[in-house]
């Protein structure tokens, strides 16, 4: 699943379990999908970090880097 489809599926969990309609046992099996949801979430958000962390490390070795320019006479 997308982070956005996981967020999608979140939502509808939280509208189920805070209808009040369900019996406690259909209760039960979404918080643990909804909690298993958020773990993959939580992993997606820490893998985007690390990329983008990545990203800016190279980013910012190209902005250290000095360039000689030559110049014409």
């Amino acid at each position: 699943m997308t982070f956005e489809e996981i967020l999608g599926r979140l939502d509808e969990i939280s509208s189920s379990l805070e209808s009040g309609s369900l019996s406690l046992e259909k209760g039960i099996e979404l918080y643990g999908e909804g909690l298993s949801l958020s773990k993959q979430a939580i992993e997606i958000l820490k893998d985007g970090k690390g990329k983008i962390t990545l990203l800016n490390d190279e980013l910012g070795k190209l902005a250290d880097e000095t360039f000689e320019v030559e110049q014409d006479d």
